[in-house]
């Protein structure tokens, strides 16, 4: 959760009665609409293949770049993820998104001081991104300053109310400080957006169960 994706652009279908290499345009940009036509549809190595063919063709876009970085995360392949991640800010430095997602790879490794490295970098490029204020959120959680935590939790959903994974983890994060009541507050409006949350349901139970013991 909490990393980006690449543009979802409606192209048409592959027309399958011709041979495959005659069929795909030459154009790295319907390569890519094509890949992420693919991407959307589950079929990650054919988008992986038109990518890697796009960027063949251009390999200074950074989009391109970008969204192998994004496929390669998806297949595990995190040392290819981050090789694209970092050409893509090679060429475009302030690519925020990269910068989020990159941090996402790292906190997913534990790295939480490169996590935060990145985190930081998308910040001081997009200061109202609520997908890395959460992401700082979360590295901060992960290493127990939940107090931390709950301000950029909560800097996220005043930027985007309808982040409902941002109001999950701050609804958490107060629960973790005690403060039962705003956790409960949190929870109800994650089951607003999300009704059918389980996890966000029965953190509303403890919610009330621990306001009812105090």
């Amino acid at each position: 959760m909490g990393a980006n994706t690449p543009l979802q652009v409606p192209v048409p279908v592959i027309n399958t009665n011709q041979n495959l290499s005659e069929s795909l345009p030459k154009d790295p940009v319907m390569l890519i609409n094509y890949g992420t036509q693919l991407l959307n549809s589950g079929n990650l190595t054919g988008a992986l293949d038109l990518y890697t063919r796009a960027l063949k063709i251009n390999p200074e876009d950074e989009e391109v770049h970008f969204n192998l970085g994004y496929v390669y995360t998806r297949l595990g392949r995190t040392n290819d993820a981050i090789r694209h991640y970092e050409d893509a800010l090679k060429i475009f430095p302030d690519y925020t998104e990269a910068y989020n997602n990159l941090g996402n790879i790292y906190l997913d490794q534990k790295n939480h001081e490169k996590a935060l490295e990145n985190f930081a970098a998308a910040l001081k490029i997009s200061p109202e991104s609520s997908s890395a204020l959460n992401n700082v959120g979360r590295c901060l959680a992960e290493q127990g300053k939940t107090r931390e935590a709950v301000q950029y939790f909560g800097d996220a959903v005043r930027l985007n109310p309808n982040y409902m994974e941002a109001h999950f983890n701050l609804a958490n994060a107060y629960m973790t400080e005690r403060r039962y009541v705003e956790a409960l507050a949190e929870f109800n409006e994650v089951l607003r957006l999300q009704p059918n949350f389980p996890l966000a349901q029965r953190g509303l139970e403890r919610a009330r169960a621990n306001i009812g013991n105090n």
